[in-house]
């Protein structure tokens, strides 16, 4: 019970557990056969929400708070949010935001430089960076 969605990608415990209740399993049983696949190594949280994490942040660069909200909505529990998030903004959020940046810069071409600003701004909000960085590198990039 459980292997089979595991075939098909990595999840966390709480994610299977709610495939398993909507699929009709017995809660009890749930819970053995979980606590099963834990033991045997198949089922790891931390495994999981570091691996996301990381694919998240290569493929869509985003600050912690946004990308550790998309990892509680996984399931992954707070504490080990905190710790995943430590290591991989261990230099901080400004690499990612940079790369962010970057991509949106170029994405908007040959905007007037007003509107390329309040657009990069927005976009960086949306991804969850701190209202300070943001301020920061759009001063900087106003800065030439």
């Amino acid at each position: 019970m459980g292997v089979r969605l595991l075939t098909v990608r990595d999840r966390t415990r709480a994610e299977l557990a709610r495939l398993l209740d909507v699929r009709g399993f017995d809660r009890a049983d749930s819970q053995v056969a979980l606590d099963r696949l834990q033991e045997q190594g198949y089922l790891n949280d931390r495994r999981f929400a570091t691996a996301w994490a990381r694919g998240r942040l290569r493929t869509k660069p985003m600050g912690s708070y946004r990308l550790g909200k998309e990892l509680e909505v996984k399931g992954v529990e707070e504490q080990l949010v905190r710790e995943v998030l430590e290591d991989l903004y261990e230099e901080g959020e400004e690499p990612a935001a940079r790369r962010a940046m970057a991509g949106k810069l170029s994405a908007l071409g040959r905007l007037p430089a007003s509107a390329r600003t309040l657009r990069v701004g927005r976009f960086l909000h949306r991804r969850g960076f701190s209202s300070e960085l943001i301020w920061r590198l759009l001063h900087e990039e106003q800065q030439g």
